[in-house]
This record gives C-alpha cells, sequence and structure tokens, in this order.
C-alpha cells in the first residue's frame, strides 16, 4: 500500500543526491518529515482524470506529469523498497513516496500515474493525480497485481494476476476505473513452453492508436506476445522463439528486437496477419516506436567509432533517416517498462535523457527533445515553463 512518506524535494540539490545511489536514496528518506498525500476525492474522478489528451504542442509540456521508480536498498545490498517519484515538467521540483519491495508504477495515463503495490498480504492499485498532489484508491486484492494499465479512454485497468503462495499466473483482467463493476478475466495464463522456458516477467503496454493491448510475456531472452483488441475483444498470439522486447505496434506491424544475448540487437517488423518479417536495423541499441504527422516510426540508437547517433525509419523499412549525434552521457530515453520512468510528448517528439532515464527530480537542463521528422533538437526547458 502506499506508506506515510510524502516527501517533496525541491531545488537541484536533488539532482546531486540522486547520483549517488539506491542506498543514499533510502537514506535521504529516512531524514525527512513524513506526510501522506491527501485523498482526492474517489474512484469515480478517475475516468477524466486518466482521458486528458496527450499534448499537441510543446508549450503544453509545463503541465504533463512524470515518474521515476528507483529500488532502494540497505546497507547489506539487500532490497528493502522501492522509491517513487512524480512531478510535473514544467515544476522543478518533485514529491517521493516509499513503497514495499514488490512495487511498480504505469503511465502517465492523462493527469494520473498509477502505483501498484504489495505488503505481502493484499495488492492495492492508487492512482495519484500528479498536479493536485493527492491520490485515490482504485482496487484491493487479496491475489499479487504485477502490473497493470488503464486505457486512452479512463474507463478500464487492466491487470496481470499470480497467485500469492504459488505465484503462478492467474491471467489478464479488467475491471472500471471508478469501481463501478468487479473485475472479469480477459486472457487466461500463458501456457507453458519450453521453447521459452520459464517465464519471468510479463509487461502491458498499447499499440500507437491506444486500443489495442499487448501482453509481453518474457523467458531468459525470448517473448511471448499476446494482443488484445479494442474493449478487451478478440486476441491472438506471436509465439516465435526468437523474438525479444516489443518496441512497438502499429495496426499489424508488431516492431521488437530479435532475441539476442546483450546491446545492440536487430530489431524486426513483423506482421502479424502472415508473420512475414522485415528487418528494420541490423544492430541497435535502445530504440521505441513513436507516432509522428506522417505516420509511426521506430526511433533508435545506433553505435559507431564517433559514439552513438540517433536514427530513425519507417515501419516498411523506408524513409531512414539521420537524427544527429547523442552527446557524452545522453541516450534516449526508453520505453517505460525498460526505464521505469515516463512522460508524455507530443506527436514526432522523443527525450534525451542522462543514462536514458528521467532523473528522480525530473527534467534537468541537460534533458533534451529530439524531432523525429527532421532530428531538430531542442531543451525541454524550454518548453516547459
Amino acid at each position: 500500500m502506499l506508506e506515510s512518506r510524502w516527501v517533496r524535494w525541491v531545488g537541484p540539490g536533488v539532482v546531486a543526491l540522486g547520483v549517488l545511489g539506491s542506498l543514499a536514496t533510502a537514506t535521504l528518506g529516512a531524514a525527512q518529515s513524513p506526510r501522506r498525500p491527501p485523498t482526492c476525492g474517489t474512484a469515480g474522478d478517475g475516468p477524466a482524470a486518466a482521458a486528458v489528451a496527450t499534448p499537441v504542442a510543446l508549450d503544453e509540456l509545463r503541465l504533463e506529469p512524470w515518474y521515476r521508480i528507483d529500488p532502494t536498498l540497505d546497507r547489506e545490498g539487500a532490497l528493502q523498497g522501492q522509491r517513487l517519484a512524480v512531478g510535473i515538467d514544467g515544476d522543478r521540483s518533485s514529491r517521493s513516496l516509499d513503497l514495499p519491495a514488490e512495487s511498480f508504477a504505469a503511465g502517465p495515463f492523462g493527469r494520473l500515474v498509477l502505483v501498484g503495490s504489495d505488503d505481502g498480504s493484499t495488492s492495492r492499485l492508487d492512482a495519484i493525480d500528479v498536479a493536485s498532489a493527492c491520490s485515490f484508491a482504485i482496487t484491493e486484492e487479496s491475489a499479487v497485481v504485477r502490473r497493470a494499465t488503464i486505457d486512452a479512454a479512463g474507463e478500464t485497468l487492466y491487470e496481470m494476476l499470480v497467485d500469492r503462495s504459488t505465484r503462478a499466473d492467474l491471467g489478464i483482467w479488467a475491471r472500471p476505473v471508478d469501481g463501478s463493476g468487479p473485475a472479469v478475466q480477459i486472457l487466461e495464463a500463458i501456457r507453458p513452453d519450453d521453447r521459452f522456458g520459464r517465464t519471468f516477467s510479463t509487461e502491458l503496454s498499447w499499440d500507437v492508436s491506444g486500443e489495442q493491448l499487448v501482453v509481453e510475456s518474457c523467458g531468459e531472452a525470448a517473448c511471448r506476445v499476446r494482443i488484445v483488441g479494442p474493449a478487451g475483444g478478440s486476441s491472438q498470439t506471436i509465439d516465435e522463439p526468437d523474438i525479444g522486447t516489443v518496441l512497438g505496434l502499429d495496426d499489424f506491424q508488431l516492431v521488437a528486437y530479435l532475441a539476442c544475448p546483450g546491446m545492440p540487437c536487430p530489431i524486426v517488423s513483423i506482421d502479424t496477419r502472415t508473420r512475414g518479417r522485415r528487418v528494420l536495423v541490423e544492430a541497435a541499441a535502445g530504440a521505441m516506436v513513436i507516432s509522428t504527422p506522417d505516420g509511426p516510426r521506430l526511433a533508435h540508437e545506433v553505435i559507431d567509432p564517433a559514439g552513438l547517433a540517433l536514427r530513425s525509419v519507417a515501419l516498411d523499412g523506408s524513409a531512414a533517416s539521420d537524427l544527429g549525434r547523442l552527446d557524452d552521457g545522453l541516450r534516449l530515453q526508453a520505453l517505460p517498462a525498460l526505464a521505469e520512468a515516463a512522460t508524455r510528448l507530443p506527436s514526432g517528439w522523443v527525450l534525451v535523457t542522462p543514462g536514458g532515464r528521467l532523473l528522480p527530480s525530473g527534467p534537468s537542463t541537460e534533458t533534451q527533445l529530439r524531432h523525429v521528422p527532421d532530428g531538430a533538437s531542442v531543451q525541454l526547458e524550454e518548453y516547459s515553463r
């Protein structure tokens, strides 16, 4: 559940503290005065808050929420808990929340960041309205909620559950965000498959349109992907054992790394109807599929003798373009499931951040926006004030 510490971090000193690592973060938390986030209405307010449209112009970023979650360790290096930091792109401060070890965050969904936490007996899902600095409870479960997401309309919560005692997969369930109805199972547990080995993780994401739910279940290297139609409709499975982490889905085009032991890796586009493939990049590091005014594109890092460069390509392999070099220490902000950090951006833009993650204090003077259509680069701070 949400713990009692609700700490406001102010000013650039947090940036310096953030680089000291997880132990320093835990020590910082212990020294602060606890404050609990106030309650903001009920779950009935959730759909309106979650359905706030994605920003269409850069000057709208000043109102956009962000989050980052990090493990906190004890002095022996054992996992002690998780620390969630949230803030607004246009505000050089953040609030932090201490969570149990088995916790996660997702979003942002409109104004909301979704927080899942488990205290060893009950799993709880809460939504934080970041701009209002308050939260409301969505549900509590006796099973363990491993991951959750909210649809684009802000109406339906999807959650992946496991059995508390055996950790057996219990499938994917859907429920109204406002608590007006019970949870309904929309996908059964994924079946064992020796080609993939043990499934270690399941992630939930959305296609470019926000209508198709992507359920990605991964073993040591390879992943199986189930795609659920709008409103929890019919599903299909991509279970080819050389497919790795999913980078995005547009209509019938699934883009993913090929399973490989370490970066860089090839990236392919797979037609989900025919299973036909196209190699988009022979060797890429960080990558993601984003929307642009000219259609979805793959933005990706490539490594050359001079260092890291950012490039993009259409999902049919055409119109490849060079988006310029990345300064030392800067990386393409990774997908939320990989970075465990996120903010929303207008169509056609990606974030370039120190180490590929927003800092614990949020956007910094180093944080850049890169325009995928033409490679133009601007400082995020120029547009979030």
